[in-house]
């Protein structure tokens, strides 16, 4: 399995940061701006969720490793065909969860593409 450490991106990222260019750590963004940009880029339904909730503390350390200036994470949801996952034939009601996690992905890159327009680097 590759590292994560070995992207391109998170490569970038340590190279920026050895180089001393850091981005403004007190940006604040609009959460209703957000919000509507991650439902035009698919999603169902968003919300947030501050790094230091407690319910999420056994999470923290990944998401620190991950991108350290993390504050506030973003919870996508994606509907499901109800009837699919009702259905007694596992098959189908996988191949629905299958689908929908494709989709849930493809919304998430849709949005940080999106952050990408908006916030070049």
């Amino acid at each position: 399995m590759a590292q994560l450490s070995e992207h391109p991106s998170v490569k970038r990222f340590y190279q920026k940061r050895a180089n001393g260019v850091e981005a403004a750590t007190d940006q604040v963004l609009d959460a209703a701006w957000l919000r509507q940009l991650c439902l035009d880029a698919g999603a169902d339904d968003v919300g947030f969720v501050e790094r230091d909730r407690p319910e999420i503390a056994d999470q923290k350390s990944d998401i620190e490793n991950v991108f350290p200036r993390t504050r506030t994470l973003i919870s996508v949801v994606c509907r499901m065909n109800r009837e699919n996952i009702r259905t007694p034939a596992r098959s189908i009601s996988n191949l629905e969860f299958h689908h929908t996690t494709d989709e849930t992905n493809e919304v998430a890159r849709r949005i940080v593409s999106a952050f990408g327009r908006c916030f070049p680097s």
